[in-house]
């Protein structure tokens, strides 16, 4: 972007949000991006040079509409960024863009405990949120690893899933209502009722679209009472075989755990070791007790070995410490990527039918070998239909190479066996190449919505659609 575009874009942004809340040069570089590391991908994903990048942080919804009116007249992209937070590079700016940091939006603006309701500016933190809620004896029901940084617009942008996912379901099933601005800078409502028979559920068209159709200024959610009683148990299984057995044995009988992680490891010579379940259960007091107990004598029937309460409390105790180490990172200032160059990791979160998911975690096994690839753990999380494989690699960019090989193949093996490549962290650039392979006539559905709002692509271009 030439000097004099930059001065007159910023001239023009800073008659609306003031001149201390537009950032150039060296004071937009850490919003050149998310948490989408180098290292992860078959495809290198290049953020706009510095100087292609404007950085714009509104406080309220007709600040957003008019910065939006601004791209629209100087035909500049838009890109909307939350905390950060994402996984798969939804926040990338790829070409010369307006970058739209909403962290300023960041007020509850009402809340109702009778309603279990809470309306929310969009770039307000999820743990933020949580403690202006307590004093209503309220919390959110999406809880991720990060939870004091990701914002409330972010998580519905990707339909988001936390630890309390198998009780409260994703970040979108939360959303009542939504305020948005759309490609041309015009407002949305789209009401905020608990159902309604009038026609598509246009909140679905923003959830999970990753800022494509619109930008999320406030969002109306569910808000839920905090649990009188929470449970928290741990069994270690001989193999992941058993500890799936005894997750399908509580579901045959309707015993759904309101938390739930089962993750199996493998040592350096790719052996299996014993595979922990974490199971949780909240609510009132009575039906805690009686969940436990029976989630117990299932595990213990299944061949489960019950751990020491300490071990189930770290765990959950520690469940943001990832999450915290990247807000501190942020709050620093950092503008490389995240994790740190030389993390040789990535992971495939994919979607199966129970009855697919032994024989799948059998063929990434062997695809892993196959690439000669380290695998490091595999797991359920939420719910057994949610499948995990994390792997890893100690070869410099040959070894980063085979890694990404691997992944891809495993993504796609996913949906050859009828399943979906992603079910927590959206698409972003790192999955944008699977999208005709997973969405095949839909894609074309949805991109001509796309054409139809936003004809010039300005919205977050190369993503999702």
């Amino acid at each position: 972007m030439a000097a004099t575009d930059v001065d007159q874009l910023t001239r023009l942004l800073a008659q609306v949000v003031g001149e201390d809340n537009v950032l150039t040069g060296a004071n937009a570089a850490r919003y050149s991006g998310d948490a989408l590391g180098t290292a992860r991908g078959s495809t290198q994903f290049v953020p706009a040079p510095a100087a292609d990048v404007v950085v714009v942080r509104p406080g309220e919804t007709t600040e957003v509409a008019a910065v939006v009116g601004i791209a629209n007249q100087l035909e500049i992209g838009i890109v909307p960024h939350g905390g950060g937070s994402g996984l798969m590079g939804g926040a990338l700016a790829l070409t010369r863009s307006v970058v739209i940091d909403t962290t300023r939006m960041d007020r509850v603006l009402d809340v109702s405990r009778d309603d279990q309701t809470t309306l929310v500016q969009s770039g307000a933190v999820l743990g933020d949120v949580n403690r202006q809620l307590k004093p209503h004896g309220l919390v959110l029901g999406h809880d991720p690893w990060t939870v004091n940084v990701a914002t409330i617009g972010g998580t519905i942008s990707t339909d988001s899933l936390g630890y309390l996912g198998a009780k409260y379901g994703s970040m979108g099933d939360q959303v009542l209502g939504l305020t948005v601005v759309l490609p041309d800078g015009s407002l949305l409502g789209t009401g905020a009722v608990a159902k309604a028979s009038v026609g598509p559920d246009l909140r679905r068209l923003f959830i999970a679209a990753e800022g494509c159709f619109g930008v999320i200024t406030e969002a109306h959610l569910r808000a839920f009472p905090i649990p009188e009683e929470r449970s928290l148990l741990a069994f270690q299984f001989a193999s992941f075989g058993h500890g799936l057995a005894a997750i399908l044995a509580m579901r045959s009988c309707g015993l759904v755990p309101d938390i739930l992680e089962f993750n199996e490891e493998f040592g350096a010579n790719d052996e299996s070791e014993p595979a922990p379940l974490y199971l949780g259960f909240e609510g009132f007091h009575e039906s805690v007790r009686a969940a436990t107990e029976r989630a117990r004598s299932t595990c213990l029937a299944s061949g489960g070995r019950e751990l020491p309460e300490s071990d189930v409390h770290g765990y959950w105790e520690h469940r943001h410490d990832i999450g915290d180490r990247f807000a501190e990172w942020r709050r620093a200032g950092q503008s490389q990527r995240w994790p740190p160059a030389g993390s040789g990791f990535d992971y495939a979160h994919v979607t199966l039918r129970v009855s697919r998911v032994l024989e799948y975690r059998e063929r990434c096994l062997e695809i892993l070998r196959a690439h000669r690839v380290q695998p490091a753990e595999v797991g359920v999380w939420c719910h057994p239909e949610l499948f995990s494989v994390y792997a890893s690699h100690h070869d410099g960019s040959e070894g980063a190479g085979r890694l990404a090989a691997a992944v891809d193949e495993m993504l796609r093996l996913a949906q050859e066996m009828g399943g979906a490549m992603e079910y927590c962290h959206g698409v972003g650039v790192r999955l944008a190449h699977l999208m005709r392979r997973e969405r095949g006539a839909s894609l074309d559905v949805l991109r001509a919505i796309k054409g139809a709002l936003d004809p010039e692509g300005r919205l977050n271009p190369g993503k999702v659609v």
